[in-house]
């Protein structure tokens, strides 16, 4: 503050003229401007003991996305409508271009009341050191919409992800430290429950929303997408590291021709009622036992679970680091330099 004083006692600043005279009227002036959704915070019990006492800093979903709807840099860019682009007359080849022209935009659609409208809900989460803070955690968890063209949402000035959470990053005292993960698991979908809450509601029964123009649109948010690293990824599906998120299939099936069957809610759910009928959840080991014989990481609740139309072999997206790059360098290149030796790949590849 006294910096600024002291900058806007310079002579050629008060020639400027401007309506403050002190970093104390700036500031009130920049208070009097419009603000986003606004911060709240709430504390979260949990099962076992932690170091140290935990909340969750959040912002309210609906309003985060009334924020995204009418922020003037996705003016004219945020649709309302799926759609199908074909490149002939003749309808024999389809275009993607949006999430709003594939399929399950139109499958969304259709499972919606007459006159509905659908918000796809984008959500991205991902566990980051901070290092110039004593080596902290952070844990953020952004959202978007999925109706925002595509080309806008990859442009990082436009700001078409919010921050919606900080999540709690916890230091269980547990004496067991091979169920910390499970606690820790446990405790990541207790909390973005928490934070979505207004979403599966809206999901449910929908919510009036304005759109850009002002019109009153009867709005249904279905998660659509969550992007995270694979690790992540498993937490989120409520797997095991040998399973796959997105299906049944398992570490001894990944070669296998056939596909297997994908994973959706109404599996997990029967899962999840097989484990509770042999063990209780407070039980944490026996319970966690359980669970591994189904492939499942020992999390009670998911938090999309009660969440309408949600399908984890759905939002789960491919993720490029794991499934592209890594798949391409430990394993396609490999067997690629092995059928034609090293020296012939690299004589292919420098023809490129």
């Amino acid at each position: 503050m006294a910096a600024i004083d002291k900058c806007l006692s310079l002579d050629v600043i008060k020639s400027q003229r401007f309506s403050f005279k002190t970093a104390k009227a700036l500031r009130k002036l920049i208070e009097l401007l419009p603000s986003g959704p606004r911060w709240k915070y709430r504390s979260v019990k949990t099962e076992s003991p932690t170091r140290r006492a935990l909340q969750v800093f959040y912002r309210d979903a609906i309003e985060c996305l009334q924020h995204l709807i009418h922020s003037p840099s996705n003016s004219g860019q945020v649709h309302f409508v799926p759609k199908k682009i074909y490149s002939a007359t003749d309808h024999t080849q389809r275009i993607y271009t949006d999430w709003l022209t594939g399929d399950r935009a139109w499958e969304l659609q259709d499972a919606l009341p007459d006159g509905a409208t659908l918000l796809g809900i984008v959500l991205s989460s991902d566990k980051m050191h901070i290092t110039q803070v004593g080596n902290r955690q952070a844990h953020p968890l952004l959202i978007s919409l999925a109706n925002i063209s595509a080309d806008v949402c990859r442009k990082g000035s436009t700001n078409s992800y919010l921050l919606l959470a900080l999540l709690p990053v916890p230091r269980f005292v547990h004496p067991n430290k091979h169920l910390h993960g499970v606690l820790a698991s446990r405790l990541l979908h207790q909390v973005i429950s928490i934070v979505v809450k207004p979403l599966k509601m809206a999901a449910e029964v929908g919510h009036m929303m304005s759109d850009p123009v002002g019109n009153l649109k009867h709005c249904f948010t279905p998660l659509v997408a969550y992007i995270a690293n694979t690790p992540e990824q498993h937490i989120i599906a409520c797997v095991t590291d040998n399973a796959l998120a997105v299906s049944m299939a398992i570490s001894k099936q990944f070669g296998d021709p056939l596909r297997c069957a994908a994973r959706t809610t109404s599996k997990t759910r029967q899962l999840l009622i097989a484990v509770k009928r042999e063990t209780h959840a407070r039980n944490l080991s026996s319970y966690f036992q359980a669970c591994r014989k189904r492939q499942l990481n020992g999390v009670t609740s998911p938090f999309w679970l009660d969440w309408a139309l949600a399908e984890p072999s759905s939002f789960l997206n491919p993720e490029v680091l794991h499934h592209f790059f890594k798949m391409f360098w430990d394993h396609d290149r490999k067997w690629c330099s092995r059928m034609l030796g090293a020296d012939e790949l690299d004589f292919r590849f420098s023809l490129l």
